[in-house]
């Protein structure tokens, strides 16, 4: 360090809301997490990450969340594409996915690695 230099430090931030999505899909079955007959909203997760206040990175899902236990479960596409001369079929119930910690831990390791990318490459545009 050269003298009279300062250390920089940087601040990071991740902030996470989960709002129900208006006109979304609802549904009454059984919760997989707590067992009880309950009904499911469609959320959507938004999830920011950035550093000193200001939002870098961001990302949107959507999702059911369990009104009795408030988990929340990855929507699962079960339809496959209709062709071209076809009526679309009548719209179905969305099924729920229970996701393993192990997947939660390395998609939250992903979403990670991904920001580390982006923020080098942000640096790299400043010239740091």
């Amino acid at each position: 360090m050269i003298a009279g230099d300062s250390p920089m430090w940087l601040l990071f931030h991740r902030n996470a809301k989960t709002r129900p999505v208006r006109d979304g899909h609802t549904f009454v079955e059984t919760c997989p997490a707590c067992h009880q007959r309950a009904r499911f909203v469609e959320v959507e997760i938004e999830e920011n990450f950035g550093v000193w206040f200001v939002d870098v990175v961001g990302d949107k899902e959507r999702a059911y969340r369990c009104t009795a236990c408030a988990e929340t479960f990855d929507l699962k596409d079960e339809d496959a594409p209709a062709s071209a001369g076809a009526a679309p079929p009548a719209p179905k119930r969305p099924a729920v996915v229970v996701r393993t910690d192990e997947e939660i831990a390395a998609e939250q390791e992903a979403r990670e690695i991904r920001l580390d990318d982006e923020l080098a490459a942000l640096k790299k545009r400043m010239g740091k």
